[in-house]
C-alpha cells in the first residue's frame, strides 16, 4: 500500500468495519473483522471455500446482515441493530457489485440492461442514462453490441456487461465476488484486464478472487481469510514473496506453481 493511502485511510475511509461479526445459525461465519479501506484503494481478498470472503463483501453492501459490530460505507453509518432498509438503500446508491453470475435480464438488450438501474433505481432522466450507458459500454469494449441480448454474447461479454452496468450507478466504491468464477478459462483475461484498467483509474475496488497473478499486478493489499477470520494482510511483495503464517503458506504452496 502506497504511503499516501497509508497516510489517507483512517482519516478518509471508504469503508471501515470494526468488530464485524456474522453467524448464520450456529455457524461463525465472520469473526471480529477490522478492516479499513482508503478511497483509491485496490483490495484482493482471497481464501479457502468457506473462508468468508464473499460473506465479507456482502457485508459491506448489507446483502448480509451483521449481528455485532460497526460498519461504515461512504459516510453512512451503520450499527448491527440498526440495518434498515433506509441504510440499505443509503449504502446501495453509493456501492456497486459485480457478481460471480451476470445476473443480466435475458429479454433486455446490454444497453437496456445498463439504463435500467439508474432511470428506476437513482431517478437519473432516460437521455442522461442513455449516453452514460454507451460511455460505459465503449468503456469495456463493448459498444458494437450494445442492442445484442445476453444470450448473443460470450460470458466473458455478459460479465464485462455486468460491469459497465454497475459503473452506470456512478459509484465510490466497486465489490467483485470471484467475477471470473463462472468463466471458460479463455474468457478470463479479457474481464481481468477490464478491472485492471478500472483499477489504474483509481477506482475504489474490493475484490475476491483466486486469480493471484491479477492480485500482483492490481493490489495494494491482499488479505488472506481462513475460518471467519483475517488472518494475513500486506501488500502484494510481502504477500507473496514472504508470507508470515504457516496457514497462507501451506495456501500458496498449494496454489502456485512451485
Amino acid at each position: 500500500m502506497t504511503n499516501q493511502i497509508a497516510a489517507s485511510a483512517d482519516a478518509a475511509a471508504v469503508v471501515r468495519m470494526n468488530g464485524i461479526n456474522k453467524w448464520y445459525d450456529a455457524y461463525h461465519a465472520l469473526r471480529d473483522i477490522e478492516l479499513v479501506v482508503a478511497p483509491g484503494e485496490r483490495i484482493v481478498i482471497c481464501g479457502p471455500s468457506g473462508s468468508g470472503k464473499s460473506t465479507l463483501v456482502r457485508t459491506v453492501n448489507l446483502l448480509e446482515p451483521f449481528q455485532q459490530g460497526h460498519l461504515q460505507v461512504c459516510g453512512v453509518e451503520v450499527g448491527a441493530d440498526a440495518i434498515t432498509r433506509a441504510a440499505r438503500l443509503a449504502v446501495n446508491r453509493r456501492v456497486g457489485m459485480v457478481f460471480q453470475q451476470f445476473n443480466l435480464f435475458p429479454h433486455m438488450t446490454a444497453l437496456q440492461n445498463l439504463t435500467v438501474g439508474p432511470v428506476w433505481g437513482n431517478g437519473v432522466s432516460r437521455p442522461e442514462a442513455h449516453e452514460r450507458a454507451m460511455h460505459y459500454l465503449e468503456r469495456v469494449g463493448l459498444l458494437a453490441h450494445a442492442h445484442k441480448h445476453p444470450a448473443q454474447l460470450s460470458g466473458g461479454q455478459q460479465q464485462r456487461v455486468a460491469i459497465a452496468r454497475t459503473l452506470c450507478t456512478r459509484p465510490q466504491v466497486v465489490l467483485f465476488d470471484e467475477p471470473t468464477a463462472s468463466l471458460d478459462p479463455e474468457m478470463v483475461n479479457e474481464v481481468l484486464q477490464t478491472m485492471e484498467s478500472l483499477a489504474g483509474e483509481g477506482m475504489t475496488m474490493l475484490i475476491v478472487t483466486h486469480e493471484m497473478g491479477f492480485a500482483r499486478r492490481v493490489a495494494d493489499r491482499v488479505i488472506f481469510m481462513d475460518q471467519g477470520q483475517i488472518i494475513e494482510t500486506a501488500p502484494p511483495d510481502d504477500f507473496f514473496e514472504r508470507p508470515q503464517s504457516a496457514r497462507l503458506r501451506s495456501f500458496l504452496g498449494q496454489l502456485l506453481p512451485h
